[in-house]
């Protein structure tokens, strides 16, 4: 079979490989950290593997697509090249809407995880149940386009197709849609931290990383109307296939980058390492009705946010020892300590129990201020 090579095909495959290892070095980086140095694997770095190898089966249908003509003018190609385009382009569909559907649901696990207010819990589940049957649908209305399916690569076959244009431009409008909740979703937690500034926009902007997904989504959806509008359908398909390549590893990429932040302290510790910059702390007398804490006696819980210091790479970088208001629910008698991002959160509780009871010596039982000494705080 006649293969064809033009130079906007390898253009598209030079672009495609380029972000597709990229997002597959960055995903490794993160499985790495994950699992030996945090040792914290979760469901959301499953999903993100599945996802990467999604990624690379839509690379090798692109491979076959450019192979048999994609960016050759329609008139130039033979019938039976043509054909053969057309099946691995019906096949890429499916493919990249899996890839790119994981990799959501993947960053709303990992929300779920760092997060854990009731209410983003509620969000996160809420938005991954919707694009679990907004991805069934658009993975079978991918595959079954026309009945018969050999009609989408074979138009001379009886049948009918759905309406494409208004498929592609609906899908893409709910893209760009759970885009933009995705990037919304934590930004009221993480302003709500009690945290010095420094600190709360370097999370705001490791968590707003998902823009680049968005604008992606914004630029495919031009390139889709390229393509619906076109007479040369082979040769203008490769704008709407590059942007769909790159759409799916730069949302690969987004997600993983959160969790490379304790290797990357290991590997060069003076650019991402927090530990130069000196401790900045906040100390907080924990009061009930106006009043110090006090359980059989005076009680003193203090609470103290200490940044710059922590040793990330030994961490996991989680939320969920601060409250959205920055304080505690709940107070012990050892130290406990938190580190996310470089932040070190102690608490540190002191009690003091005194007894009015009158004091009497038994000769039997020894004395009395020697009980008192052996069971006072």
């Amino acid at each position: 079979m006649t293969t064809l090579l033009t130079p906007r095909g390898h253009q598209a495959l030079a672009i495609s490989i380029v972000f597709t290892t990229i997002a597959t070095l960055i995903a490794a980086v993160r499985i790495l950290t994950r699992a030996f140095l945090v040792k914290q694997m979760g469901a959301d770095d499953y999903v993100i593997l599945v996802s990467l190898a999604f990624s690379w089966v839509f690379f090798g249908l692109m491979v076959g697509e450019v192979y048999h003509g994609m960016g050759e003018h329609y008139r130039d190609i033979p019938a039976a090249t043509f054909k053969t385009q057309m099946l691995y382009f019906w096949a890429s569909v499916p493919i990249y809407q899996t890839s790119l559907i994981s990799t959501k649901m993947s960053i709303l696990l990992q929300y779920k995880r760092v997060f854990s207010t009731p209410h983003m819990r509620r969000a996160c589940w809420l938005l991954i149940g919707f694009l679990g049957f907004y991805g069934a649908w658009t993975i079978i209305s991918a595959w079954a386009n026309c009945v018969p399916l050999a009609k989408f690569w074979d138009p001379t076959v009886p049948g009918f197709c759905l309406d494409k244009k208004a498929l592609w431009f609906s899908n893409s409008a709910i893209h760009i849609l759970t885009d933009t909740l995705i990037l919304i979703y934590p930004m009221p937690v993480l302003k709500s931290l009690q945290l010095p500034k420094k600190q709360k926009f370097a999370l705001i902007a490791v968590f707003a990383l998902g823009g680049f997904v968005l604008i992606t989504s914004i630029l495919r959806l031009k390139s889709l109307l390229v393509i619906a509008n076109s007479s040369d359908p082979t040769y203008d398909n490769v704008g709407a296939a590059t942007w769909s390549a790159v759409e799916c590893n730069v949302a690969i990429i987004c997600a993983s980058l959160p969790g490379t932040r304790a290797f990357l302290s290991k590997l060069l510790p003076h650019i991402f390492s927090t530990r130069s910059n000196g401790y900045r702390s906040r100390t907080t007398r924990h009061t009930r009705n106006g009043n110090p804490l006090t359980a059989n006696g005076n009680t003193q819980v203090l609470a103290s946010v200490v940044g710059g210091r922590g040793h990330s790479s030994d961490y996991d970088h989680d939320l969920e020892a601060l409250s959205p208001s920055g304080s505690f629910n709940s107070y012990t008698k050892e130290p406990v300590k938190e580190v996310f991002a470089g932040i070190k959160v102690t608490t540190n509780v002191t009690q003091e129990s005194t007894s009015h009871s009158k004091i009497v010596i038994n000769d039997d039982m020894g004395s009395t201020k020697e009980l008192v000494k052996k069971h006072s705080f």
